[in-house]
């Protein structure tokens, strides 16, 4: 185990349980580029889901989907939209994966406003989007050959269930992990997120 200083330069992709830091570290980062004023070269791509609070507090998993939200003022190209939690909020296998390509469909709309210019490139929960398409669709879309930065985070764990929908996005992820083993870094956060931690699993 070692800690990470810094991600400028560097292609990182992070993945580990609900509520094990995910966000929080991408939004560490974040900052601290936009506090050098590199907010200009950064886009954002944020796929978290709106989880209302009483279906968080229900399923146990308060905390969870959260957004990444770039510093006021930072110039970074903000792209999001309203995404549903599709196992979470679904009552059956074929309406979550209905959700999970309404949600696709909503990506792919916000991945063609991306700016060749824009270099440095944040991708906050990019699993629901690998729950209806692939990873190598997103890879070329996004054009990660052409980011000089690139920071990623995802879910990978068991509490959300299973299903053909965690079959296909566990397999994507899959792939993510093997573009990005050989490419750049992987990152594993396997604890429960404290404010205070500063010591990461890498793998």
């Amino acid at each position: 185990m070692e800690a990470i200083a810094g991600c400028l330069g560097k292609k990182i992709l992070i993945t580990g349980e609900v509520n094990t830091g995910k966000t929080t570290l991408c939004k560490r980062w974040l900052d601290e580029l936009c506090h050098q004023g590199l907010g200009p070269r950064i886009a954002l791509l944020d796929m978290a889901p709106v989880i209302p609070h009483a279906l968080a507090l229900k399923r146990g998993i308060v905390g969870a989907g959260g957004e990444l939200i770039p510093p006021s003022g930072s110039q970074v190209l903000d792209l999001r939209a309203k995404l549903e939690p599709p196992r979470l909020s679904s009552n059956s296998e074929s309406e979550a994966i209905e959700k999970a390509e309404r949600n696709a469909q909503m990506i792919d709309t916000l991945i063609k406003k991306l700016q060749a210019a824009r270099d440095i490139l944040f991708i906050n929960d990019i699993t629901l989007y690998l729950q209806s398409r692939s990873a190598a669709s997103l890879i070329e879309a996004a054009a990660f050959d052409k980011k000089t930065t690139l920071i990623v985070n995802g879910y990978q764990g068991e509490c959300l269930g299973g299903g053909e929908l965690t079959r296909h996005e566990k397999a994507e992820m899959a792939e993510l992990q093997r573009v990005f083993a050989d490419q750049g870094e992987l990152v594993r956060l396997t604890h429960r997120y404290d404010p205070g931690q500063t010591i990461l699993d890498q793998g």
